[in-house]
């Protein structure tokens, strides 16, 4: 069980966060990730420095000389134009600039999010998230937002309950349509969640990872060749996305194509690891002579360095006597 989040209510304790990401100076370059994401100067932090690097102290020395003559339509276009850019933590220290002008800006608590969710720092990220909604509980980037975290962090209820409202507000958001997939597919509601996805699709149709999850949608329900045709279409607008390739493997083996299993899989493994996969699936499928057989295929490529495979030999021998 996830811990709970604690909540961060007061814009001045925003603040002190992303003072503190900017103001700790130091030579070495920390990156803090889940999932999937800076002393010098006079005043006192509070809040000890969680992460650390990314400027030295000339460069912060220049920022301070700048930001003298900074207003908030100024700090929010430099944010903008950050964000724009890529540079997520120079577009955070303007955000948190503009909310000292001006805090009651839905936008800028959303922007603020935004950031830290990307960087997977989720307990800052919610409360700005929280405190857009408060201004403008119809935040539709806000909700969305907010409840990917709350899918991120298992709270699944709380998740179908924001992302449904992101998509009532706005339904070109495809993100929070792909969660509420994924809700619909551990609830085992695949007719939902093929729903979801497709409302996803007609956003973003050429995106690879909406057509893998529908087809993993249509592979939860039994619909095989479905979801063998959504794997395919995946693979080929990004040849490079490995999950497309090993779910198409492993499609192929529950049709019992062998050889097409092992080529799909070889698209993103070695030929033992291909060799094990299709044991394992076999194995998993109550085949055990060709479980038995694809785990030996493993051991023969890669007799030194295949010890799974030779794990999952001896768990096929203990099952089978």
């Amino acid at each position: 069980m996830s811990k709970p989040i604690k909540s961060i209510t007061s814009v001045n304790t925003l603040a002190k966060m992303a003072y503190t990401m900017r103001r700790a100076v130091c030579c070495l370059v920390l990156v803090n990730t889940t999932a999937l994401l800076v002393g010098c100067g006079a005043e006192s932090m509070e809040i000890k420095p969680k992460i650390t690097g990314l400027y030295d102290d000339k460069s912060a020395l220049v920022h301070d000389i700048q930001d003298m003559t900074i207003d908030a339509s100024s700090a929010m276009s430099r944010a903008d134009r950050f964000l724009q850019q890529g540079n997520k933590d120079e577009a955070l220290y303007y955000y948190v600039r503009a909310l000292e002008f001006d805090d009651q800006n839905p936008e800028t608590f959303e922007k603020i999010g935004q950031i830290h969710a990307g960087k997977g720092n989720y307990e800052p990220a919610e409360a700005a998230y929280q405190m857009a909604l408060k201004l403008d509980p119809k935040n539709a980037h806000a909700l969305e937002g907010l409840g990917l975290i709350q899918l991120n962090t298992g709270k699944q209820a709380e998740a179908k309950q924001s992302l449904t409202a992101a998509v009532a507000t706005d339904p070109s958001l495809w993100r929070a349509c792909n969660g509420l997939g994924l809700i619909a597919d551990k609830n085992g509601d695949y007719v939902q969640a093929a729903q979801h996805y497709k409302s996803a699709l007609r956003t973003k149709p050429d995106l690879p990872i909406l057509m893998n999850n529908l087809g993993y949608s249509k592979y939860l329900s039994g619909d095989l060749q479905g979801a063998m045709q959504l794997f395919d279409a995946a693979s080929k607008l990004d040849g490079k996305y490995d999950s497309a390739w090993l779910n198409q493997g492993l499609v192929q083996a529950r049709l019992g194509n062998d050889a097409a299993a092992i080529k799909a899989f070889m698209h993103v493994l070695n030929e033992a690891d291909a060799y094990n996969n299709l044991g394992y699936i076999y194995m998993m499928n109550d085949r055990t002579p060709a479980a038995y057989e694809y785990f030996q295929k493993a051991i023969s490529s890669s007799p030194t360095y295949h010890k799974l495979a030779n794990e999952n030999l001896n768990r096929l021998h203990a099952m089978d006597n």
